[in-house]
């Protein structure tokens, strides 16, 4: 029964293999080496026309004058000022992290290693990078479970 089963796949195979090849014949296509050509011409016209709209809006911009070079450096001085007089006003409140639900000594211990006090700079710190410090420590936790405290020092801070 085996040996008719395989003989019967092996024909219909072949059938179909046999059938395949005279559609292809007869089905009008172009040149087969040809057609990655075309794709890759494609793609560096697409790649060329990207370079001079690049060169174009280079062109279009203006140059700027002393005063607004001035004006901007001001302003970027400022957000510097104000986020550093932000940052050091942060570093300065201390809250018990341990507080929080899923904060157990040894996460406080970590977070206090890497330089978080407070709520908002656990809140406004970013997941991977939280995670890659703690695991610096020496420290193994899930990525889940910091998320969650994550949500709830920004509850924290919120709440203050």
């Amino acid at each position: 029964m085996n040996i008719l089963v395989f003989i019967a796949g092996v024909s219909v195979g072949w059938v179909a293999d046999r059938l395949y090849n005279s559609y292809m014949a007869k089905k009008p296509h172009g040149d087969e080496e040809n057609e990655p050509l075309k794709v890759e011409s494609k793609e560096k016209d697409i790649a060329e026309k990207k370079v001079q709209n690049a060169k174009k809006v280079k062109k279009v911009k203006k140059k700027k004058t002393k005063s607004e070079k001035n004006e901007t450096e001001k302003k970027e001085s400022l957000t510097k000022k104000e986020s550093l007089t932000k940052k050091e006003s942060l570093e300065e409140i201390h809250d018990d992290l341990s507080q929080l639900k899923g904060v157990g000594p040894k996460l406080a211990q970590a977070l206090d290693a890497i330089g978080i006090y407070n709520y908002e700079q656990l809140s406004e710190s970013s997941l991977d990078t939280l995670l890659e410090r703690l695991r610096g420590t020496g420290s193994k936790f899930s990525r889940s479970a910091i998320s969650d405290i994550m949500k709830r020092a920004t509850q924290a801070a919120e709440q203050r």
